[in-house]
C-alpha cells in the first residue's frame, strides 16, 4: 500500500473518532498521548538529522563550485513566494471584504493539549544575533527545542570547511556521511510509524475546531483565507511551476502527495520536513546534494502561507477596531510588516501565526498591542492552513532546482513510495 493511502486511512481515522466518540476524558487523554508522542519522536530526530546533512550539502555543492548561485536562487524564491502570496491575498480581501470581528467577540484564546507546543520562544532581534554566536560554542547545542539556528549555522560553516584539503578534512566529512545516512533511515522508520500514529493528529486538530464556540464572528475570515488558500494551491502555485520547469504541476503533487496529508493536521514544520525529506528523495528523486541546504532553509525561512495568513488577520483586526476605511498606509504597512515577520518565524514551528500577529500588533501600536487576542478563537485553523501551504511551498520551491541532472533523477510512478 502506498505511503498516502496509509496516511489518508489514519487521518480519516482520526478525524471520525473526533466527531463520533462521546466526551470521555479518558480517551481524549490516551489519544493525547499518542500525538504528543509522535511530534516528540519527531522532533528528537529532525535536529540531528539536519545537522549533518546540512554539513555534507554544503561541503559537495563547494566542491561543485555552485553554492553561491544556489543560495541565491533560494533568497530570489523565497522572497518572490512570500511577496506574492501576500500580495494576491490583499487583492482578493479588497473583492471579498471581511466583515468585522465584533471586539466583545470571544477571545479568551486557545492553547494546545500538547503542552510544549505552546511554548513561544521570542529572543528578539539582538538576542537571536547574540545566541548565533555564543560565548561558548557548545551552548548551540543546549538552546529551546525549536531554536536549531545557531547549530545549523555552525553546521553551514562545518560544510564550507570540509571543503578545504580533502586529505585532512575527508574523516570527517566520512563520518558526517555516515551519520546523515544513518539518520536518513531513522526517518524512514518515523515516517512509517507516522502512518499508525497519524489519527491522533487529526483527531487533536479536529477536537480544537469543533471546540470553537462563537464561529460565525469568524466565518468571513475563515472563508476568505480558504478562498485564498484555494486560489493559491490549485492555479498559482501550478501555473508559477509551469511556467518555469514547463512539467505537469500535479504530477509532481501525486509525488509529494503524503507530506501534504501529514501538513494538513499536524501543523507543524518540523514534522513536515521529515516527511517531505523521504517522499521528495524517493518519489521525486531529489538528491541530497541539493536538499541537504534548500529543505533546512525553506522549513526555516519561507513561510509564505504564514505571512499571507498573517496578512489576511491583521487587515482583520484593523478593520475591526475601526469604523473608518483602512488607509493606503495602513494597507501598505500590513504587507510590508506581514512579509518581514515571516521570515523571522524560524524559532517557531508550531505558532507561528501566533508569533507574527503579537509582533505585527507590537510594532503597530496606537491601542493595537493586544489586538491579536481577537483572532485567538479560530488560531487552530489559521495554523493548519498556513501549515499547508507552507509545505506545498517548500515542496514546490524545492523542485525548482530539479532542472539540472545533478540535483535530481526522477522515479517512475509505479515506484512511488
Amino acid at each position: 500500500m502506498k505511503l498516502w493511502m496509509k496516511y489518508s486511512i489514519s487521518a480519516i481515522l482520526g478525524i471520525l473518532l473526533a466527531f463520533l466518540l462521546p466526551e470521555n476524558q479518558i480517551v481524549a487523554s490516551i489519544l493525547h498521548f499518542v500525538a504528543e508522542f509522535s511530534l516528540r519522536a519527531g522532533r528528537f530526530l529532525v535536529f540531528p538529522m539536519i545537522f549533518f546533512t546540512l554539513s555534507v550539502s554544503v561541503c559537495q555543492l563547494r566542491r561543485d563550485h555552485r553554492l553561491g548561485k544556489v543560495i541565491l536562487k533560494l533568497l530570489i524564491l523565497s522572497v518572490s513566494a512570500a511577496v506574492l502570496y501576500t500580495l494576491l491575498a490583499v487583492g482578493i480581501s479588497f473583492i471579498l471584504p471581511v466583515n468585522r470581528i465584533p471586539i466583545l467577540a470571544d477571545s479568551t484564546g486557545w492553547q494546545s493539549a500538547i503542552p510544549f507546543r505552546n511554548e513561544l520562544f521570542q529572543p528578539g532581534l539582538v538576542e537571536s544575533l547574540r545566541e548565533m554566536v555564543p560565548a561558548n560554542a557548545f551552548r548551540i547545542f543546549s538552546q529551546p527545542a525549536d531554536y536549531m539556528l545557531p547549530a545549523l549555522l555552525f553546521a553551514f560553516l562545518l560544510g564550507t570547511q570540509l571543503f578545504y584539503d580533502r586529505e585532512e578534512a575527508e574523516p570527517v566529512y566520512n563520518l558526517f556521511d555516515s551519520f546523515s545516512r544513518m539518520f536518513y533511515r531513522m526517518n524512514t522508520l518515523y515516517t512509517r510509524i507516522l502512518s499508525v500514529t497519524l489519527f491522533s493528529l487529526s483527531y487533536e486538530s479536529l477536537s480544537h475546531i469543533r471546540r470553537i464556540s462563537d464561529f460565525s464572528s469568524y466565518l468571513s475570515l475563515i472563508r476568505l483565507v480558504l478562498i485564498i488558500s484555494a486560489v493559491i494551491l490549485l492555479v498559482l502555485q501550478p501555473l508559477v511551476y509551469f511556467i518555469i520547469t514547463r512539467k505537469n504541476p500535479f504530477h509532481e503533487i501525486r509525488a509529494f502527495l503524503p507530506g501534504i496529508i501529514v501538513s494538513i493536521f499536524s501543523g507543524d514544520n518540523f514534522i513536515n520536513f521529515l516527511v517531505m525529506t523521504r517522499v521528495l528523495k524517493e518519489n521525486s528523486g531529489m538528491k541530497r546534494k541539493i536538499n541537504g541546504l534548500v529543505l533546512p532553509y525553506l522549513t526555516l525561512f519561507s513561510r509564505a502561507g504564514s505571512a499571507m495568513v498573517t496578512a489576511l488577520s491583521m487587515l482583520t483586526i484593523l478593520k475591526s477596531y475601526s469604523s473608518l476605511e483602512l488607509t493606503a498606509f495602513q494597507i501598505s504597512w500590513v504587507i510590508g510588516i506581514s512579509i518581514l515577520v515571516s521570515f523571522i518565524l524560524f524559532s517557531q514551528s508550531y505558532m507561528g501565526i501566533y508569533t507574527a500577529l503579537i509582533t505585527a500588533c507590537t510594532l503597530y501600536g496606537r491601542g493595537h498591542q493586544d489586538g491579536y487576542v481577537l483572532i485567538l478563537p479560530v488560531l487552530p485553523i489559521l495554523l493548519l492552513i498556513a501549515g499547508l501551504i507552507d509545505s506545498f511551498n517548500t515542496a514546490y520551491l524545492s523542485l525548482l532546482f530539479s532542472g539540472d541532472r545533478e540535483f535530481r533523477i526522477p522515479e517512475e510512478v509505479e515506484d512511488y513510495i
